[in-house]
């Protein structure tokens, strides 16, 4: 497969991807700044379900359902990348498949790395079944039944047998090698974890970072030592990719399409809420360009709060975690050189956009399923 027909794919793949993320990061930004940066704890007691007792005319719990929106939205995003990339090699037998071992891969913390390698891998197997000749009254069960069932059951088989055990291996080692950091200088500490976490942008290595500040806050029950400060650092350098690429997109105009443009402003909100997945798009067309930026910047905010005291009582909110972080001038310093060394590098090494890119990206959006 040559590297247009590659593009093409992933191109197609995130066009209907990056509607779900600025859905699902803008609602949770609504939910975060009306709500509170702890509204995703404040829900109703749980009854048959989580939604059994909601009150939606209540401030607190009608914030709370919208943040379960962007939630939910949220985990679905690289079901839908992976589903739009399978449909545009093999059409609409693609997309089942696609879907579920997209989820899949979320789920399994491989985030959209993981799902695209398993989109193309779909993708092949799907064409490969399509030229199986089989008798005619079989024909009909192809697009309903046999490649659904038999294309989810090969590719599910590969990602837990192959993919999913490996990964699981090196990413408790890698969490290990971060704790184990803890004894040593805050800067290092808080730029390995703002470069893990700026890496692959929700993905596992970026999971995997997450949960080792998390496994140092736990110890951490007074907000004042290492796990708070490591908080601190997670929180920042998750902000700082979409931020970077957001401001980096309206820095170098020129070297972007206009879906590219919308996209990045779409970008500047979710990270201020610490959605980092919304820099996803970028890293999935460009990603030899954007990964390093974002780990750069990321690396440096991490370090900068930790070296310089800063402490997060919170696992999550973004800038509404600011008015009860210690030192909050450090933090708000500390995102926006992060940020401006992301959007100076990023607009500095993406490459200027070809004449026809614009016509090249109007791909389809029809993904009506008919079942003849």
């Amino acid at each position: 497969m040559k590297w247009n027909e590659i593009k093409k794919h992933l191109m197609t793949g995130i066009s209907y991807m990056i509607p779900m993320v600025v859905a699902g990061g803008i609602l949770g930004a609504l939910a975060k700044g009306l709500g509170g940066y702890t509204i995703g704890g404040m829900g109703p007691e749980a009854g048959a379900t989580a939604f059994s007792n909601l009150n939606a005319f209540n401030w607190t719990q009608f914030w709370w359902s919208i943040s379960k929106l962007s939630d939910f939205a949220m985990s679905f995003v690289c079901a839908v990348l992976a589903a739009g990339i399978a449909y545009s090699m093999a059409d609409r037998p693609g997309i089942v498949p696609a879907f579920i071992i997209g989820y899949t891969a979320n789920q399994a913390k491989a985030g959209f790395l993981g799902a695209m390698l398993m989109a193309f891998i779909i993708g092949f197997i799907v064409k490969w079944m399509e030229g199986w000749k089989l008798p005619k009254y079989l024909q009909g069960l192809m697009p309903v039944l046999i490649i659904p069932v038999l294309a989810t059951l090969l590719s599910g088989a590969l990602f837990f047998m192959i993919i999913c055990k490996p990964m699981a291996l090196m990413m408790t080692a890698l969490q290990v090698w971060i704790q184990s950091l803890s004894e040593g200088s805050l800067f290092v500490i808080g730029a390995v974890i703002g470069a893990c976490m700026g890496f692959d942008m929700g993905g596992p290595i970026n999971k995997t970072a997450s949960m080792a500040a998390n496994a140092l806050f736990a110890d951490d029950p007074d907000a004042t030592g290492i796990g708070s400060s490591a908080e601190s650092a997670k929180i920042v350098s998750g902000m700082t990719p979409p931020i970077g690429i957001g401001v980096a997109t309206l820095l170098a105009k020129k070297k972007f399409t206009q879906q590219q443009r919308d996209a990045g402003i779409s970008c500047i909100p979710m990270g201020l809420c610490f959605i980092t997945e919304g820099v996803l798009p970028f890293a999935a067309e460009d990603p030899l360009r954007v990964i390093p930026s974002s780990m750069v910047g990321s690396a440096v905010a991490g370090g900068m709060v930790m070296a310089m005291g800063c402490h997060t009582p919170a696992a999550h909110g973004g800038v509404f975690i600011i008015p009860v972080t210690a030192n909050p001038l450090a933090f708000i310093l500390a995102l926006l050189i992060g940020s401006a060394i992301t959007a100076v590098m990023y607009a500095f090494l993406k490459k200027p956009i070809d004449e026809t890119e614009e016509v090249e990206e109007d791909v389809s959006d029809d993904m009506d399923i008919n079942i003849n």
